[in-house]
């Protein structure tokens, strides 16, 4: 549950951040409130239905990343038209952006999993020694 929040809010973050440098880009001067809370609620869709996803075994792993990247990008442009984010952000603006997020917390998974490998091996290491 605590990694499932620390999840949401890691992406929230690194969402506010890329459409920060993405509307600098687009010499926007600044960004609404309520933009703030619309990408916080669209993480929270899209990490509820990965992890619904989650639930079903798919056998490859090409075929569950190509449906997440789908699914995110579903979402999105969904919030995008429910929210009218489309007057401010170009449609592939936001493609874009999904897939960058998406890939950039894979990177980030991949990285916490490494660290978390390397202190259980240390601590393994020092049991070892201790006997």
């Amino acid at each position: 549950m605590k990694r499932g929040f620390t999840n949401i809010f890691a992406t929230t973050g690194l969402s506010l951040i890329l459409l920060s440098i993405i509307a600098t880009f687009y010499r926007a001067e600044f960004l609404f409130v309520k933009t703030v809370f619309q990408v916080l609620l669209l993480n929270v869709v899209v990490h509820l239905i990965l992890l619904l996803m989650y639930k079903i075994e798919i056998k490859y792993l090409a075929a569950e990343a190509a449906l997440e990247i789908i699914l995110t990008v579903a979402v999105s442009l969904l919030f995008g038209a429910v929210f009218n984010w489309y007057t401010s952000t170009p449609l592939f603006v936001l493609v874009l952006m999904s897939m960058a997020i998406y890939v950039i917390s894979i990177v980030l998974n991949i990285l916490h999993m490494r660290q978390e490998a390397n202190e259980i091996n240390e601590l393994i290491q020092i049991i070892k020694k201790e006997q």
